[in-house]
Order: C-alpha cells, then sequence, then structure tokens
C-alpha cells in the first residue's frame, strides 16, 4: 500500500509514517512512503502512481481540502484512509482524526489555569483543519474566560521553525505583548524556544509557551516543553486497520475515528507570578 505525507523533514511526519510502517508490518503489509513537499501536485501525482503500481491501497496524509486525484481514485473503489486532515470526500471516505479541538482546549485552558490573560496564538497556514480547530478551541476557551480573541497577538505561517523564530520577533514588537503563547505546532515552537536565548526572552518567566505534538525533542528543549501528546501510535493503528478492512470489505461500512489526545506538563509554562 501507499502512504503519503506532506513531508518527512518535519518530525511529526516522519514519526506517523513511521508508526504507520509498523503497523502495516505486523499486518503483512509492505508500503511505499511518498513525501509531497505540501504540493498539490505532488499529491495528485503520488495518488495516480499508487493505482499505476496496482498498489493494494492508501493512507492519505494531505494538506489541500480538495485533491481532484483523491476523488478520482475514491470513484473507482480505490480503497483509501483519510488521515489527520480532512477531504471535501471525507465524509465518503475511511477516516482517521486525532481530536484537535479538545487538544487545544485544554493547551490554552492550562495557560488560563495559570493565571495568564493575555495568551498569543501562533500556527503554520490557517487554511488547515488543523490550525482550524485549535484556534476554534483557543477562541472559545478565552471567550469563556470573559477575554476577546481578537485583542490577541496572532502569527500564522508555514510549519517551521524559522517561523516560530518570526513569530517571537512579531510578538516582542506588537503593542500587546502576551505573557504566554499556544503554539498549535511544536516544530514551530521549537524555533521560537531556541530563539528566545539569543533574544534575552527567559522562557517560562518572561513568556510562557505551550506547544502541540510532543515530538521527540520536546522533552530535550531547554525548557523542555510543554505540549499536547499526539498520539501518533494510535493514530497509524487506527488508519492501517481501516485500510486493511477497506481493502479486505470493499463495502464495509465507513467509519469515522477520532483519536483522543492530552498533555504533557513540563517546564516551559509558568503561572503569571513565576
Amino acid at each position: 500500500m501507499a502512504i503519503i505525507v506532506p513531508e518527512l523533514t518535519n518530525p511529526y511526519f516522519a514519526v506517523l509514517a513511521e508508526e504507520m510502517i509498523a503497523a502495516a508490518d505486523q499486518q503483512s503489509m509492505s508500503t511505499l512512503v511518498f513525501s509531497a513537499a505540501y504540493l498539490a501536485q505532488n499529491e495528485s501525482r503520488y495518488v495516480d502512481l499508487a493505482q499505476q503500481l496496482g498498489l493494494a491501497g492508501l493512507l492519505y496524509v494531505g494538506t489541500t481540502v480538495r485533491n481532484p486525484a483523491l476523488e478520482r481514485a475514491h470513484r473507482t473503489g480505490f480503497p483509501l484512509v483519510v488521515v489527520d486532515e480532512p477531504q471535501e470526500l471525507s465524509l465518503e471516505s475511511h477516516t482517521v482524526f486525532q481530536d484537535d479541538y479538545s487538544g487545544a482546549f485544554q493547551a490554552v485552558s492550562h495557560l488560563v489555569g495559570l493565571g495568564h490573560r493575555d495568551i498569543g496564538f501562533v500556527t503554520g497556514s490557517m487554511e488547515m483543519r488543523t490550525s482550524q480547530e485549535r484556534y476554534r478551541a483557543y477562541c472559545d476557551v478565552l471567550r469563556s474566560h470573559g477575554l476577546d480573541p481578537a485583542a490577541q497577538f496572532r502569527g500564522a505561517g508555514s510549519f517551521t521553525e524559522e517561523h516560530g523564530a518570526t513569530a517571537l520577533a512579531q510578538i516582542l514588537a506588537s503593542e500587546r505583548r502576551p505573557t504566554a503563547v499556544f503554539v498549535a505546532s511544536d516544530i514551530i515552537a521549537v524555533g521560537l524556544v531556541v530563539a528566545a536565548k539569543s533574544m534575552g526572552v527567559r522562557i517560562p518567566h518572561d513568556l510562557s509557551v505551550v506547544g502541540y505534538d510532543d515530538i521527540p525533542g520536546a522533552r530535550y528543549l531547554s525548557p523542555p516543553l510543554t505540549t499536547v501528546r499526539s498520539p501518533l501510535a494510535d493514530t497509524a493503528r487506527a488508519a492501517v486497520d481501516l485500510i486493511a478492512e477497506a481493502i479486505g470489505t470493499p463495502d464495509a461500512a465507513l467509519r469515522h475515528i477520532v483519536v483522543p489526545v492530552g498533555m504533557a506538563i513540563r517546564e516551559s509554562a509558568g503561572s503569571l507570578t513565576t
């Protein structure tokens, strides 16, 4: 079977792909992994290639809302499971998503519980469902405590360490400087935390930081990153189980799995009086 991911330089997708390969191995399924470099045309090309090669099915971790090649594959009955980011055809295919809203709700609630009221939001592309759901939860938590999300710092860009460093510079230059920031991707948070040292920002004393994903290096940052733990092994196993079912029983009822998430509390977020 095929696995399509946006990239493999981001530890989140690299680990997810590795977990999918391991889960497939346990079911005696061979895998080919394609890295699309966040390009819609690459995603489409790899979907077509998976069919041309006669592969049994596809685990699609894409970033575009609508992929014509994926829709064509679906219409021909090609077994597929949409993972992580929804497509327009998601309701018509097997899906496995993590509970992004719950994870972000927990993260922002943690910061509010530490006494913070000026809480920024930093993410990658706001076109992605994960960013939208995490921002929706962020807004809901703030409003539930009488805070206006529109008055807070918000920075969107790319899912890169460079964006994290840039976001920190923007935070420091902002008129209403937050005391805490929810960074909706660990790879961005890594860039922010590392840049803080060169910019003279003490974390968490000057700025508390909460990330999302719990990538392998998160616990080794200085200070270790408080973050939402994405259950990648659970996500991968659920996706492989679904594709095996879709391959073996094409007429099986559609299943939509939401994987629960939780927090990893470490040292990068402290109370407002820290």
